[in-house]
């Protein structure tokens, strides 16, 4: 199989790494919290420290923080 050309779909889900306890986690839209004066941030499902994620948008595609 060839691909001719890739689509544009828009990114859905994202993963994290902790830096305080070192757990990776895969989050969506509806986990992000979000503040006009803090940005947007996530809680860490392991210690429920608070994870900044601005920017989440271009992260991309990859291993490390978002896939398609």
């Amino acid at each position: 199989m060839k691909i001719i050309r890739e689509g544009h779909k828009s990114v859905t889900e994202w993963q994290l790494e902790c830096k305080r306890c070192g757990c990776i986690f895969s989050f969506d839209d509806k986990d992000v919290k979000s503040d006009q004066r803090e940005g947007d941030w996530v809680h860490c499902p392991t210690c429920n420290s608070a994870i900044g994620c601005t920017g989440r948008r271009s992260w991309g595609k990859g291993i490390m923080y978002g896939k398609r």
